[in-house]
């Protein structure tokens, strides 16, 4: 049976209406999409990445009140170190705590204790818990029946009289195995508005259940404390996110555009989807829950292009979002995704955001994957498997993300060396944190991925408190005050003045100097222009090039295993300099032919001259082997060999040299980028309009 006796807020006095002024809400979210400019007119598959960015800012009225329900294991292995550690965390969550949330303390070992309600954080009360709580009843002893710790949580949250608005989080830290009352694991946790974040605290913890009790509320996470460290700290960096949100009961809602495109897909992680009720595929509404200030999530929208007769502009895509805030509910403004359909559009390009997105969404996979072997050998393979590729990627692009992920996984394949039994926590602290895209240490709080700005923060004051717990740690408030001056000081000393005016100042003999100077300096440069332009109209230079004359697939097998295990193809390219009156030079010929991003092979040529008003054939005959695709790849190529057109990219740049008659040595790179779809199975020549248009390109 629930609970009803938390405490209800003070009674508050009415206000007449002109003396409460409210400033017009803004937008708390912001919704972007991600996806190519322009696509082909042949009907194909695209992706698009919506992103939901929390822009809410940082002030103590815009921000949710907090019932925080603590569940804490203080069975016989909690004594000694771990129970101190415990003991500290919780003076310092008593401590951030503000007037306007709520803490409710229970523990379990036998059976579940509600040690305290849920009760307002005054100054009074923090002092209370934290002397006749933390300080006298959190005692070890007996065994660890987590089931009955869990539900005793959920029925403090479930019985309270007063809810509206307020953000329910349970906190759920045990450091073993469940011995006791059933699997907490198997435990449904019906109302969507709680989240549960379970903290596994040593080497003995039961990461199987925690991860699961996490997975069974809508938005929990999973955080893997090693032996040793400070509890606090991993406590800290939740806080932070649940002392921020403003945001709650957030939805982003996704249409297709008949005639333009049609929804295949809609994949936003682990967050529940509902589909029309008409059985159709548009529109799509995805739940979030609540956001934490600053934290974004991702949705990728699989969508199925027709083929159009002719280029045109046309939104694929719609979506908006709608949400709750103290101020009530609120909805962002109606996005439409433009793409532009072109006959020169390459098929198969792809969005920077959108590939870094399929490589986070692939790592996760691995470490799902991982997780699951339950062999410490195997799990090494594939996370090295997995970091390899990924400093291939890394090569081709800078970007944030793809860093945060490098970290991840060397944390990873650092703990790989040790025990199974960390490997495996620390596998499935990743796992959830990526399918909740939401934070959750995987034994290290410096791993920065999904952390918001407010957690590094709160992250030092928790290692400053474990140093010297008689020192407090500043309030939620203080928090919000000394952000807001700094954001003060910033837009202050960001102002620039302008220079004080100076006293007028007859024109000497200085200033006529200054200015005959300037008149000759003028007439110098119209002499030399007009003298430029008669050589251009005598010599009419032209920049060499590269274009390719001819292109055969000649041979390609393709293995069950998603490799190219032989691939032969002859590609003419013509160098060509089109000047008459001076020859060129080609010093170095860099080319590439690669499939969907990734490299099959170099093409290069010794330096070499082209006479005036002639080409040079250059013959490359491309031969790879043993080429591994990705998961992207494996489907591309696979879907290429349904269609019969395989497409290959040949792309790079060389650099040309020329004389524009006695006055100047021109030197320009010329780039090429273009595609080449072969007929294959088939007779493997290129399509005759890849091959018109292959030519590259100078500044």
């Amino acid at each position: 049976m629930p609970f009803s006796d938390d405490e209800l807020p003070p009674a508050i006095s009415s206000v007449s209406g002109s003396g409460l002024r409210i400033a017009a809400e803004r937008e708390r979210v912001l919704l972007v999409a991600h996806s190519n400019a322009t696509a082909p007119l042949e009907a194909h598959r695209q992706q698009v990445l919506l992103e939901l960015i929390d822009t809410s800012s940082s002030s103590a009225a815009e921000r949710a009140g907090l019932d925080l329900v603590a569940v804490l294991d203080v069975s016989w292995s909690m004594q000694g170190e771990k129970l101190k550690k415990l003991k500290t965390a919780m003076k310092f969550v008593i401590s951030k705590l503000g007037p306007m949330d709520r803490l409710s303390i229970v523990s379990f070992s036998d059976d579940a204790k509600m040690l305290c309600p849920l009760r307002y954080m005054t100054a009074e009360c923090q002092q209370q818990l934290i002397k006749e709580i933390v300080e006298e009843k959190l005692v070890a002893d007996n065994n660890t029946n987590m089931r009955d710790g869990l539900e005793t949580g959920l029925k403090v949250l479930a019985g309270r009289r007063h809810r509206s608005g307020r953000v329910a989080s349970i906190i759920f830290m045990s450091d073993g195995q469940q011995n006791r009352g059933g699997d907490a694991g198997a435990v449904q946790i019906d109302d969507h508005d709680v989240a549960v974040y379970t903290f596994g605290f040593g080497a003995d913890q039961g990461a199987k259940v925690l991860e699961a009790i996490a997975g069974n509320s809508h938005g929990g996470t999973y955080y893997d404390v090693k032996d040793g460290e400070n509890l606090s700290v991993h406590f800290s960096a939740l806080l932070a996110g649940l002392l921020s949100v403003v945001v709650q009961d957030l939805e982003l809602t996704v249409w297709e555009q008949p005639d333009h495109s049609n929804i295949e897909k809609v994949d936003p992680g682990s967050y529940p989807t509902i589909a029309p009720d008409d059985g159709g595929r548009s529109p799509v509404t995805v739940r979030f829950g609540e956001l934490y200030r600053g934290e974004v999530r991702k949705v990728m929208v699989d969508l199925l292009l027709p083929a159009v007769g002719r280029g045109y502009s046309a939104t694929v895509l719609k979506a908006q979002c709608t949400y709750s805030t103290p101020h009530g509910r609120a909805s962002s403004g109606v996005l439409g995704c433009v793409i532009r359909r072109s006959r020169s559009a390459i098929a198969g390009a792809m969005d920077t955001e959108v590939k870094v997105e399929r490589i986070r969404r692939f790592q996760e996979q691995v470490i799902g994957e991982a997780a699951a072997t339950n062999d410490p050998e195997r799990a090494y393979g594939l996370l090295r498997e997995a970091d390899e590729a990924l400093d291939v990627e890394r090569s081709k692009s800078r970007h944030p993300l793809l860093d945060m992920l490098k970290t991840e996984l060397a944390k990873l394949l650092e703990l790989a060396k040790g025990s199974w039994n960390e490997l495996f926590a620390a596998l499935l602290a990743s796992k959830r944190s990526h399918q909740q895209q939401r934070y959750g240490s995987i034994g290290d709080v410096d791993v920065d991925l999904y952390k918001t700005s407010p957690m590094s923060e709160y992250v030092r004051q928790a290692t400053a408190f474990e140093k010297d717990p008689s020192r407090p740690p500043p309030s939620v408030e203080d928090d919000v005050r000394l952000r807001e001056e700094a954001e003060r000081r910033r837009k202050r000393n960001s102002r620039v003045w302008g220079a004080p005016d100076e006293r007028r100042r007859t024109s000497g003999l200085w200033a006529w100097a200054a200015v005959l100077l300037c008149t000759a300096l003028a007439v110098a440069v119209i002499l030399a222009g007009t003298a430029v332009f008669a050589v251009f109209l005598l010599y009419r230079p032209r920049t060499p090039y590269l274009a390719v004359s001819d292109a055969r697939l000649e041979q390609l097998q393709y293995g069950q295993g998603g490799a190219i295990d032989y691939l032969q193809v002859s590609i003419t390219v013509l160098a060509v300099n089109n000047n008459s009156k001076t020859d060129a030079s080609f010093p170095a010929v860099d080319l590439a032919v690669g499939f969907n991003g990734d490299d099959v092979a170099l093409l290069r040529a010794q330096p070499f001259v082209v006479a005036r008003k002639s080409s040079l054939p250059l013959q490359y005959d491309v031969v790879s082997a043993g080429r591994a695709l990705d998961p992207a790849g494996m489907q591309a190529m696979d879907e290429a060999l349904k269609a019969g057109v395989v497409p290959f990219d040949l792309f790079g740049k060389a650099r040309t040299r020329w004389k524009v008659g006695v006055f100047a040595r021109l030197r320009f790179w010329t780039r090429l980028s273009c595609r080449l779809r072969f007929f294959f199975p088939g007779n493997g020549t290129v399509m005759p309009a890849d091959r018109d248009k292959c030519r590259s390109r100078s500044p």
